[in-house]
């Protein structure tokens, strides 16, 4: 319910904005990322985090204000992260990866402005709306789905903040941005996990 209630709000805000007739610019994007999930758990040390890769697809707004600009867009993504642990002479392995909808809103500033090539910094809010989670968890290697755990729960929504930088070349955009995760998205009571991410997204402009 939240996530059509946002994407509607993105669709009428969007739509008034167009009616305005102010200096707007929208388009589509695709890209990559490449995604940890730092995780501390209570009297556990030494747990290592590994990185996965996942991709992105949506669509963007750019709003102009002279070298200023407010940059809202929606897109699906997948993310996610890996860690081990060793523990009473056992490893323990956790794989999670999900599929999320997020939404940044980013400002930024235009440092190089010609007609046909900019290049921009940018920074902002994101909220990701987690649609489908695909946790597994072994024990020396060995998968064991059938086994409950605590570390398996996780929020619906992770709160971030991006920062990073782009160019524009004629239509086309090219971003590379980082992402902090700020809350803890884990359920489990003395496990903190936490998102860091990397994003490339390479746009169009359709007008």
């Amino acid at each position: 319910m939240k996530k059509s209630i946002l994407l509607f709000l993105f669709a009428m805000i969007i739509s008034n904005l167009l009616q305005a007739q102010l200096p707007i610019s929208a388009g589509l994007k695709i890209g990559f990322n490449t995604s940890k999930m730092p995780t501390e758990i209570t009297n556990i040390s030494d747990i290592k985090s590994q990185g996965q890769n996942g991709f992105l697809a949506g669509a963007f707004v750019r709003i102009k204000l002279t070298k200023f600009y407010i940059q809202p867009e929606v897109y699906f993504t997948k993310k996610g992260g890996d860690f081990q642990y060793s523990n009473t002479g056992n490893i323990y392995t956790q794989q999670s990866s999900f599929k999320t909808v997020d939404v940044p809103l980013l400002f930024g500033i235009k440092i190089l402005d010609f007609k046909a090539f900019n290049f921009r910094l940018m920074a902002g809010p994101v909220a990701s709306f987690i649609t489908d989670k695909s946790v597994s968890y072994q024990v020396n290697g060995v998968n064991l789905p059938a086994v409950p755990s605590p570390t398996l729960n996780f929020k619906n929504t992770i709160w971030g903040f991006q920062a990073g930088a782009g160019i524009d070349i004629l239509n086309f955009t090219l971003d590379v941005r980082y992402e902090w995760g700020i809350n803890n998205i884990s359920d489990y009571s003395e496990m903190t996990s936490k998102t860091k991410i990397l994003h490339v997204g390479l746009g169009m402009k359709l007008f």
